[in-house]
Protein backbone atom coordinates (compact mmCIF):
# COMPACT_ATOMS: atom_id res chain seq x y z
CA UNK A 1 0.00 0.00 0.00
CA UNK A 2 3.43 2.05 -0.27
CA UNK A 3 1.95 4.47 -2.76
CA UNK A 4 2.95 7.60 -4.34
CA UNK A 5 0.53 9.38 -2.63
CA UNK A 6 0.78 7.53 1.01
CA UNK A 7 2.71 10.17 2.33
CA UNK A 8 -0.16 12.84 2.06
CA UNK A 9 -2.91 10.03 2.87
CA UNK A 10 -0.87 9.44 5.85
CA UNK A 11 -0.75 13.41 7.02
CA UNK A 12 -4.52 13.08 6.01
CA UNK A 13 -5.92 10.31 8.31
CA UNK A 14 -3.97 11.71 10.72
CA UNK A 15 -5.93 15.27 10.60
CA UNK A 16 -9.04 12.77 11.21
CA UNK A 17 -8.09 11.09 13.96
CA UNK A 18 -7.60 14.54 15.49
CA UNK A 19 -10.90 15.03 15.46
CA UNK A 20 -11.82 12.12 17.67
CA UNK A 21 -14.93 11.04 14.79
CA UNK A 22 -14.22 7.25 13.29
CA UNK A 23 -16.69 8.14 10.36
CA UNK A 24 -14.55 11.27 8.41
CA UNK A 25 -11.73 8.26 8.14
CA UNK A 26 -11.50 7.21 4.34
CA UNK A 27 -11.68 3.29 3.62
CA UNK A 28 -11.51 2.31 0.52
CA UNK A 29 -14.24 0.48 -1.32
CA UNK A 30 -15.13 -2.84 -1.42
CA UNK A 31 -14.74 -5.21 -4.56
CA UNK A 32 -17.72 -4.39 -6.30
CA UNK A 33 -19.93 -7.45 -7.21
CA UNK A 34 -20.21 -7.82 -11.20
CA UNK A 35 -21.84 -9.64 -14.34
CA UNK A 36 -18.67 -11.02 -15.50
CA UNK A 37 -18.70 -11.08 -19.53
CA UNK A 38 -15.38 -11.36 -20.36
CA UNK A 39 -13.24 -14.53 -20.41
CA UNK A 40 -9.56 -13.77 -20.13
CA UNK A 41 -6.83 -16.00 -18.15
CA UNK A 42 -3.27 -15.09 -18.01
CA UNK A 43 -1.50 -16.52 -20.96
CA UNK A 44 2.09 -16.78 -18.65
CA UNK A 45 3.29 -16.33 -15.20
CA UNK A 46 6.99 -16.14 -14.31
CA UNK A 47 8.56 -15.98 -11.04
CA UNK A 48 10.87 -13.28 -10.74
CA UNK A 49 12.89 -11.25 -8.11
CA UNK A 50 10.29 -9.56 -5.07
CA UNK A 51 9.70 -6.16 -5.10
CA UNK A 52 10.23 -4.59 -1.78
CA UNK A 53 7.25 -2.25 0.47
CA UNK A 54 9.55 0.89 0.23
CA UNK A 55 9.43 0.97 -3.86
CA UNK A 56 6.15 -0.77 -4.58
CA UNK A 57 3.84 0.94 -6.91
CA UNK A 58 6.42 1.97 -9.21
CA UNK A 59 8.53 -0.70 -10.65
CA UNK A 60 7.33 -1.71 -13.87
CA UNK A 61 7.85 -3.90 -17.20
CA UNK A 62 8.71 -2.28 -20.44
CA UNK A 63 7.96 -4.07 -23.70
CA UNK A 64 10.33 -4.02 -26.53
CA UNK A 65 10.96 -6.38 -30.15
CA UNK A 66 8.59 -8.78 -28.83
CA UNK A 67 10.23 -8.80 -25.02
CA UNK A 68 9.37 -8.06 -21.74
CA UNK A 69 11.85 -6.63 -19.36
CA UNK A 70 11.17 -6.88 -15.57
CA UNK A 71 13.13 -5.43 -12.78
CA UNK A 72 13.29 -6.50 -9.04
CA UNK A 73 14.29 -4.16 -6.69
CA UNK A 74 17.38 -6.44 -5.21
CA UNK A 75 18.95 -5.94 -8.85
CA UNK A 76 17.99 -8.63 -10.93
CA UNK A 77 16.91 -7.39 -14.68
CA UNK A 78 15.23 -10.44 -16.62
CA UNK A 79 13.81 -11.06 -20.21
CA UNK A 80 11.48 -12.58 -21.39
CA UNK A 81 9.29 -14.14 -24.68
CA UNK A 82 6.37 -11.87 -24.77
CA UNK A 83 4.07 -14.04 -26.53
CA UNK A 84 5.86 -17.44 -24.69
CA UNK A 85 7.11 -16.66 -21.90
CA UNK A 86 10.93 -18.34 -22.32
CA UNK A 87 13.90 -16.59 -20.04
CA UNK A 88 15.57 -15.19 -22.68
CA UNK A 89 18.21 -13.69 -20.47
CA UNK A 90 18.71 -12.64 -16.72
CA UNK A 91 21.30 -10.62 -14.86
CA UNK A 92 21.97 -9.68 -11.16
CA UNK A 93 23.49 -6.09 -11.13
CA UNK A 94 24.33 -6.14 -7.56
CA UNK A 95 22.66 -3.39 -6.44
CA UNK A 96 19.05 -2.31 -5.44
CA UNK A 97 17.06 -0.85 -8.58
CA UNK A 98 14.91 1.46 -7.50
CA UNK A 99 12.82 2.42 -11.12
CA UNK A 100 10.59 0.15 -13.30
CA UNK A 101 11.96 -0.13 -17.02
CA UNK A 102 12.74 1.51 -20.02
CA UNK A 103 13.29 0.19 -22.87
CA UNK A 104 14.13 1.43 -26.82
CA UNK A 105 17.05 1.77 -29.06
CA UNK A 106 18.22 -1.87 -28.33
CA UNK A 107 18.92 -0.77 -24.45
CA UNK A 108 17.36 -1.84 -21.26
CA UNK A 109 17.63 0.96 -18.90
CA UNK A 110 16.99 1.19 -15.20
CA UNK A 111 18.25 3.23 -11.89
CA UNK A 112 20.44 1.85 -9.22
CA UNK A 113 21.34 3.90 -5.70
CA UNK A 114 21.50 7.77 -5.58
CA UNK A 115 21.23 8.32 -9.15
CA UNK A 116 23.28 5.49 -10.32
CA UNK A 117 21.48 4.63 -14.56
CA UNK A 118 22.16 2.09 -15.96
CA UNK A 119 21.93 0.98 -19.68
CA UNK A 120 21.77 -2.99 -20.92
CA UNK A 121 22.26 -4.41 -23.95
CA UNK A 122 18.17 -5.82 -24.93
CA UNK A 123 19.74 -9.08 -26.38
CA UNK A 124 21.88 -10.25 -23.74
CA UNK A 125 21.47 -8.05 -20.55
CA UNK A 126 25.05 -7.06 -20.51
CA UNK A 127 25.83 -3.83 -19.28
CA UNK A 128 26.19 -1.24 -21.87
CA UNK A 129 27.43 2.08 -19.51
CA UNK A 130 26.72 3.70 -16.47
CA UNK A 131 25.92 7.31 -15.84
CA UNK A 132 25.65 9.22 -12.11
CA UNK A 133 23.14 11.57 -11.72
CA UNK A 134 22.50 14.19 -9.56
CA UNK A 135 19.92 12.65 -7.37
CA UNK A 136 17.80 9.47 -7.02
CA UNK A 137 15.37 8.17 -10.43
CA UNK A 138 12.40 6.84 -9.29
CA UNK A 139 10.59 6.77 -12.80
CA UNK A 140 11.85 5.01 -15.80
CA UNK A 141 13.73 7.22 -18.61
CA UNK A 142 12.43 8.03 -21.38
CA UNK A 143 14.74 6.76 -24.77
CA UNK A 144 14.45 7.74 -28.42
CA UNK A 145 16.28 9.83 -30.79
CA UNK A 146 20.04 8.47 -29.38
CA UNK A 147 19.54 9.83 -26.13
CA UNK A 148 18.18 8.32 -22.83
CA UNK A 149 16.29 11.06 -20.65
CA UNK A 150 15.73 10.80 -16.72
CA UNK A 151 14.20 13.01 -13.91
CA UNK A 152 15.87 13.01 -11.08
CA UNK A 153 14.24 13.98 -7.61
CA UNK A 154 16.10 16.76 -6.68
CA UNK A 155 13.97 18.13 -9.57
CA UNK A 156 16.27 17.96 -12.70
CA UNK A 157 16.41 16.47 -15.68
CA UNK A 158 19.17 14.84 -17.89
CA UNK A 159 20.00 13.65 -21.39
CA UNK A 160 22.32 10.98 -21.65
CA UNK A 161 23.69 10.27 -25.17
CA UNK A 162 22.49 6.23 -25.96
CA UNK A 163 25.44 4.82 -27.14
CA UNK A 164 27.83 6.10 -24.55
CA UNK A 165 26.02 7.41 -21.49
CA UNK A 166 27.84 10.54 -21.86
CA UNK A 167 25.90 13.39 -20.91
CA UNK A 168 24.52 15.96 -23.19
CA UNK A 169 22.42 18.41 -21.19
CA UNK A 170 20.74 19.13 -18.06
CA UNK A 171 18.05 21.75 -16.98
CA UNK A 172 17.07 22.61 -13.10
CA UNK A 173 14.34 23.44 -11.43
CA UNK A 174 13.21 24.18 -7.62
CA UNK A 175 11.58 21.65 -5.98
CA UNK A 176 8.66 23.06 -3.77
CA UNK A 177 9.30 22.37 0.28
CA UNK A 178 6.63 19.60 0.03
CA UNK A 179 5.98 16.86 -2.45
CA UNK A 180 3.93 13.92 -4.20
CA UNK A 181 6.50 10.81 -3.66
CA UNK A 182 6.85 10.59 -7.44
CA UNK A 183 7.68 13.11 -10.55
CA UNK A 184 6.56 13.03 -14.17
CA UNK A 185 8.13 10.32 -16.80
CA UNK A 186 9.61 12.81 -19.64
CA UNK A 187 8.60 11.59 -23.58
CA UNK A 188 10.74 12.29 -26.36
CA UNK A 189 9.12 13.35 -29.83
CA UNK A 190 9.77 15.10 -32.92
CA UNK A 191 13.35 16.21 -31.88
CA UNK A 192 11.75 17.49 -28.28
CA UNK A 193 11.58 16.19 -24.67
CA UNK A 194 8.19 16.84 -22.33
CA UNK A 195 8.01 16.78 -18.67
CA UNK A 196 6.07 17.94 -16.11
CA UNK A 197 7.46 19.42 -12.91
CA UNK A 198 6.38 19.98 -9.07
CA UNK A 199 5.87 23.38 -9.74
CA UNK A 200 2.48 22.40 -12.06
CA UNK A 201 4.49 23.35 -15.35
CA UNK A 202 4.95 21.44 -18.25
CA UNK A 203 7.77 22.35 -20.14
CA UNK A 204 8.88 21.38 -23.79
CA UNK A 205 12.99 21.06 -24.26
CA UNK A 206 14.82 20.85 -27.83
CA UNK A 207 16.40 17.15 -27.14
CA UNK A 208 19.61 18.06 -28.93
CA UNK A 209 20.44 20.77 -26.53
CA UNK A 210 18.28 21.30 -23.92
CA UNK A 211 16.59 24.87 -24.50
CA UNK A 212 13.14 25.58 -23.42
CA UNK A 213 10.74 26.26 -26.26
CA UNK A 214 7.87 26.90 -24.30
CA UNK A 215 6.26 25.75 -20.19
CA UNK A 216 2.32 25.63 -19.24
CA UNK A 217 0.72 26.19 -16.05
CA UNK A 218 -0.78 23.41 -15.53
CA UNK A 219 -2.15 23.94 -12.05
CA UNK A 220 -1.16 26.99 -9.59
CA UNK A 221 0.00 26.73 -5.83
CA UNK A 222 -2.84 28.22 -3.60
CA UNK A 223 -3.88 28.12 0.20
CA UNK A 224 -2.23 28.60 3.49
CA UNK A 225 -0.08 25.18 4.40
CA UNK A 226 2.30 23.62 2.15
CA UNK A 227 -0.10 20.61 1.95
CA UNK A 228 -2.62 22.81 0.58
CA UNK A 229 -0.35 24.22 -1.70
CA UNK A 230 0.72 20.80 -3.63
CA UNK A 231 0.52 20.77 -6.97
CA UNK A 232 2.82 18.31 -8.61
CA UNK A 233 2.61 17.26 -12.16
CA UNK A 234 3.82 13.84 -11.24
CA UNK A 235 2.32 11.99 -14.52
CA UNK A 236 3.96 11.45 -17.86
CA UNK A 237 2.46 13.44 -20.54
CA UNK A 238 0.61 12.13 -22.93
CA UNK A 239 0.96 13.03 -26.77
CA UNK A 240 -1.57 12.20 -29.39
CA UNK A 241 -0.67 13.20 -33.15
CA UNK A 242 0.14 17.13 -32.43
CA UNK A 243 -1.79 17.57 -28.98
CA UNK A 244 0.00 17.03 -25.33
CA UNK A 245 -2.68 16.15 -22.35
CA UNK A 246 -1.30 16.74 -18.63
CA UNK A 247 -2.76 16.44 -15.68
CA UNK A 248 -1.46 17.62 -11.89
CA UNK A 249 -2.30 17.08 -8.49
CA UNK A 250 -4.93 19.86 -7.15
CA UNK A 251 -4.79 21.39 -10.34
CA UNK A 252 -6.45 20.70 -14.21
CA UNK A 253 -6.22 18.40 -17.09
CA UNK A 254 -5.03 20.31 -20.22
CA UNK A 255 -4.66 19.67 -23.80
CA UNK A 256 -1.87 21.62 -25.65
CA UNK A 257 -0.90 22.49 -28.75
CA UNK A 258 2.41 20.34 -29.14
CA UNK A 259 4.25 23.71 -31.18
CA UNK A 260 3.49 26.46 -29.12
CA UNK A 261 1.99 25.21 -25.99
CA UNK A 262 -1.19 27.17 -26.07
CA UNK A 263 -3.99 25.59 -24.31
CA UNK A 264 -6.75 24.00 -26.16
CA UNK A 265 -8.86 23.63 -23.10
CA UNK A 266 -8.67 23.08 -19.45
CA UNK A 267 -10.98 21.05 -16.83
CA UNK A 268 -10.49 21.21 -13.26
CA UNK A 269 -9.33 17.81 -11.51
CA UNK A 270 -7.02 16.24 -9.74
CA UNK A 271 -4.69 13.47 -10.58
CA UNK A 272 -1.29 11.80 -9.96
CA UNK A 273 -1.71 9.23 -12.16
CA UNK A 274 -0.66 8.86 -15.62
CA UNK A 275 -3.07 9.26 -18.87
CA UNK A 276 -4.35 6.87 -21.24
CA UNK A 277 -6.37 7.04 -24.47
CA UNK A 278 -8.43 4.82 -27.12
CA UNK A 279 -8.09 7.39 -29.68
CA UNK A 280 -11.61 8.67 -28.97
CA UNK A 281 -11.55 9.23 -25.21
CA UNK A 282 -9.40 10.22 -22.48
CA UNK A 283 -8.87 7.74 -19.49
CA UNK A 284 -8.23 9.70 -15.82
CA UNK A 285 -7.87 8.13 -12.81
CA UNK A 286 -8.65 11.29 -10.08
CA UNK A 287 -6.84 11.43 -6.59
CA UNK A 288 -9.76 9.56 -5.30
CA UNK A 289 -10.33 6.85 -7.49
CA UNK A 290 -12.65 7.50 -9.85
CA UNK A 291 -12.36 6.28 -13.33
CA UNK A 292 -13.21 9.48 -15.88
CA UNK A 293 -13.83 9.15 -19.45
CA UNK A 294 -13.49 12.83 -21.55
CA UNK A 295 -13.96 13.68 -25.31
CA UNK A 296 -10.24 13.98 -26.38
CA UNK A 297 -11.25 17.10 -28.51
CA UNK A 298 -13.65 18.63 -26.09
CA UNK A 299 -12.79 17.63 -22.60
CA UNK A 300 -16.46 17.08 -21.95
CA UNK A 301 -16.95 13.90 -19.52
CA UNK A 302 -18.32 10.77 -21.30
CA UNK A 303 -18.48 8.67 -18.01
CA UNK A 304 -17.57 8.12 -14.11
CA UNK A 305 -16.64 4.99 -12.57
CA UNK A 306 -17.02 5.77 -8.79
CA UNK A 307 -16.89 2.31 -7.71
CA UNK A 308 -13.24 1.46 -6.89
CA UNK A 309 -12.37 4.86 -4.79
CA UNK A 310 -9.44 4.77 -2.73
CA UNK A 311 -8.53 1.48 -3.87
CA UNK A 312 -5.29 2.79 -4.67
CA UNK A 313 -5.44 2.35 -8.43
CA UNK A 314 -2.86 2.15 -10.88
CA UNK A 315 -3.04 4.12 -14.03
CA UNK A 316 -5.74 3.34 -16.34
CA UNK A 317 -4.51 1.41 -19.65
CA UNK A 318 -6.63 0.44 -22.91
CA UNK A 319 -6.57 -3.44 -24.03
CA UNK A 320 -8.86 -3.40 -27.20
CA UNK A 321 -11.95 -2.09 -26.09
CA UNK A 322 -11.31 -2.52 -22.43
CA UNK A 323 -9.87 -0.06 -20.08
CA UNK A 324 -8.24 -2.09 -17.11
CA UNK A 325 -6.70 -0.68 -13.51
CA UNK A 326 -5.20 -2.35 -11.32
CA UNK A 327 -5.45 -2.15 -7.29
CA UNK A 328 -3.67 -2.76 -3.96
CA UNK A 329 -4.99 -5.98 -3.55
CA UNK A 330 -3.90 -7.22 -6.11
CA UNK A 331 -6.82 -6.96 -8.94
CA UNK A 332 -6.93 -6.33 -12.50
CA UNK A 333 -10.38 -4.25 -13.07
CA UNK A 334 -11.57 -4.47 -16.60
CA UNK A 335 -14.40 -1.78 -17.94
CA UNK A 336 -16.09 -1.24 -21.38
CA UNK A 337 -15.09 1.63 -22.95
CA UNK A 338 -18.02 2.56 -24.14
CA UNK A 339 -19.61 3.02 -20.59
CA UNK A 340 -17.42 2.45 -18.26
CA UNK A 341 -19.21 -0.98 -16.57
CA UNK A 342 -17.23 -3.82 -15.61
CA UNK A 343 -16.47 -6.54 -17.59
CA UNK A 344 -14.33 -8.14 -15.66
CA UNK A 345 -12.31 -8.55 -12.21
CA UNK A 346 -9.29 -11.09 -11.84
CA UNK A 347 -6.79 -10.50 -8.71
CA UNK A 348 -3.20 -11.70 -9.42
CA UNK A 349 -1.75 -11.48 -5.82
CA UNK A 350 -3.09 -10.45 -2.81
CA UNK A 351 -0.39 -8.63 -1.99
CA UNK A 352 -0.97 -6.27 -4.71
CA UNK A 353 1.37 -5.20 -7.66
CA UNK A 354 4.47 -3.57 -7.97
CA UNK A 355 3.74 -0.48 -10.40
CA UNK A 356 1.75 0.40 -13.35
CA UNK A 357 0.18 -2.04 -15.59
CA UNK A 358 2.49 -1.88 -19.04
CA UNK A 359 0.19 -2.66 -22.44
CA UNK A 360 1.82 -3.65 -26.23
CA UNK A 361 -0.86 -4.23 -28.34
CA UNK A 362 -3.20 -6.42 -27.21
CA UNK A 363 -1.10 -7.92 -24.49
CA UNK A 364 -1.29 -6.21 -20.78
CA UNK A 365 1.57 -7.21 -18.49
CA UNK A 366 1.57 -6.74 -14.43
CA UNK A 367 3.94 -6.76 -12.22
CA UNK A 368 3.31 -7.94 -8.41
CA UNK A 369 4.77 -7.22 -5.40
CA UNK A 370 5.90 -11.09 -5.24
CA UNK A 371 7.59 -10.56 -7.92
CA UNK A 372 5.28 -12.75 -10.65
CA UNK A 373 5.16 -11.75 -14.37
CA UNK A 374 1.63 -12.36 -16.05
CA UNK A 375 1.19 -11.67 -19.30
CA UNK A 376 -2.90 -11.70 -20.77
CA UNK A 377 -3.95 -11.16 -24.38
CA UNK A 378 -7.16 -9.42 -25.26
CA UNK A 379 -9.30 -9.94 -27.69
CA UNK A 380 -9.27 -8.03 -31.03
CA UNK A 381 -10.45 -4.60 -30.78
CA UNK A 382 -14.10 -3.87 -32.54
CA UNK A 383 -13.65 -0.11 -32.16
CA UNK A 384 -16.76 1.40 -29.82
Amino acid sequence: MNWRVLSLAVAALGLVACSGSDDDEITPSPVPEIRTELDIKPLWRRATDAVNESIASRMSPAVENGKVFVAGSNGTVAAFSLTEGKEVWSVDLGQPIRSGVAAGDDLVVVSGNDGDVIALDAQNGKVVWRNLVSSEVIVPAAIGEGAVVVRTNDGKLFALDSKTGKRLWFYDKTVPVLTLRGTSRPVIAHGAVICGFDTGKISLFLLKDGRLIWEHQVAKAVGRSELERIVDMDTKPLLVGEVVYAVSYNGNLAALDLRSGRPIWQREMSAYQDLATDGRRLFVVTSEDVIRALDRNSGSTLWNQPALTYRQLTAPVVVGDYVVVGDYEGYLHWMDVSDGHFVLQYQTDSDGLAGPLTVSGRYLIAQTRDGDVVVFEGPEPTYK
